[in-house]
């Protein structure tokens, strides 16, 4: 038993230390989010009563439609560690883990690049959805 370690001690399961990356990588996603919300509830209260042609002036701006983009990435980011780290404490078969895992990578990217094609789309001028599309 000397190159082997041990699974489970007295029944509980013994840490394999493999997450211990993926906890830094949410605490730096936290530490990262905290700035850009703090950023993001300042530009609402700026928006605040500003009607479309204010909102629209605001999305043409490069700064704000970058770090609008940035914090949404940020925060798809985050949602996938976190719900990855749910998924890997709860559901304990692995086939039925790893289609988890991979729908939710699947929904994180598709909200990204919607996310990001529709901060582009009002960056440019244009309007959010084409006409038709939509209510």
């Amino acid at each position: 038993m000397s190159g082997q370690t041990k699974s489970f001690v007295k029944g509980v399961k013994v840490s394999e230390h493999h997450g211990a990356g993926e906890w830094m990588a949410e605490r730096l996603s936290s530490l990262i989010l905290v700035p850009l919300t703090l950023w993001g509830l300042w530009s609402a209260m700026q928006l605040a009563g500003s009607g479309y042609a204010g909102a629209m002036a605001w999305f043409e701006s490069p700064v704000n439609a970058g770090l609008l983009a940035l914090t949404l990435l940020v925060s798809l980011w985050h949602m996938n560690l976190g719900l990855k780290v749910i998924v890997d404490d709860y559901i304990h078969r692995p086939t039925s883990r790893g289609v988890l895992l991979a729908l939710i990578a699947v929904v994180c990217l598709v909200l990204a690049a919607a996310s990001v094609f529709l901060i582009m789309r009002l960056a440019l001028g244009s309007a959010p959805l084409p006409a038709g599309f939509g209510a």
